[in-house]
């Protein structure tokens, strides 16, 4: 596991349980982010955005089971989980099953399978992490996209072009060593490109933003290219490029 402290969510019912866990998890140097007894009150804790995992009582009283809780992690929190049980009938497992966990925990447990879970979790979380960074690195290299120049549709990689400047009901799609001519709106072929690398930078200009050389107060270098930078977008470029 990571020397940085761990932020884990305990979403149990029963207060003995909590303490067992949560007796553990300090033990092991981790931050209880939050215990919860309902899945709402998962919700609120998982909404700060300060939780790393979630351990998750398949059988919680309420409506929405740890289960439900489970499939709103997966889809909109994007943190490993591991299930928390004592028992289960066949549907309730397939159901568990089925939401991906990344473990599970059965009761009665011990400080070594609370260390063992929350370690397989983080290490295959991190795993399938990287896999998906490679995966869409090497999408996002043979990406491309098809303008029209003349009466043709030209191919062209969507990582070779440098910027875009709008001219009137016209776009300037510059590459390193050419030109395109595209009729258009300069937000419209922004949000068709297949990828989150390019954002406007000024009312006229929208640049990739994996090619800058220089960012200054005003402006942007892309190569011996300088581009204005208006100071509405300033901010939001600052936040998705890394700075030191």
């Amino acid at each position: 596991m990571s020397k940085e402290q761990l932020r884990v969510l305990i979403v149990e019912d029963e207060f003995i349980t909590i303490e067992a866990i949560s007796s553990i998890l300090e033990e092991m140097n981790c931050i209880i982010s939050g215990d919860a007894m309902s899945a709402e009150e998962a919700i609120e804790v998982l909404e700060k955005g300060e939780t790393d995992l979630a351990i998750l009582d398949i059988n919680i009283k309420g409506d929405k089971d740890g289960i439900w809780i489970g499939n709103k992690i997966k889809h909109n929190y994007k943190i490993p989980f591991i299930f928390l049980t004592a028992f289960g009938d066949d549907k309730t497992i397939m159901r568990a099953v089925e939401t991906g966990p990344y473990g599970y925990l059965v009761k009665p447990f011990s400080k070594a399978d609370v260390y063992s879970a929350i370690e397989i979790a983080m290490n295959t979380h991190t795993k399938l992490n990287k896999e998906d960074e490679t995966k869409e690195t090497r999408r996002s290299e043979n990406e491309a996209i098809f303008i029209r120049d003349d009466y043709n549709f030209v191919k062209i990689q969507v990582k070779d072009i440098l910027f875009v400047k709008s001219d009137k009901n016209y776009l300037e799609v510059h590459l390193h060593n050419k030109t395109h001519l595209v009729r258009g709106k300069l937000s419209d072929f922004i949000e068709n490109l297949p990828t989150a690398d390019f954002m406007k930078v000024h009312r006229s200009y929208a640049i990739n933003i994996s090619k800058i050389d220089v960012l200054g107060g005003g402006f942007i270098k892309l190569g011996e290219q300088e581009i204005p930078l208006g100071g509405d977008y300033k901010t939001e470029l600052i936040k998705r490029i890394k700075t030191f």
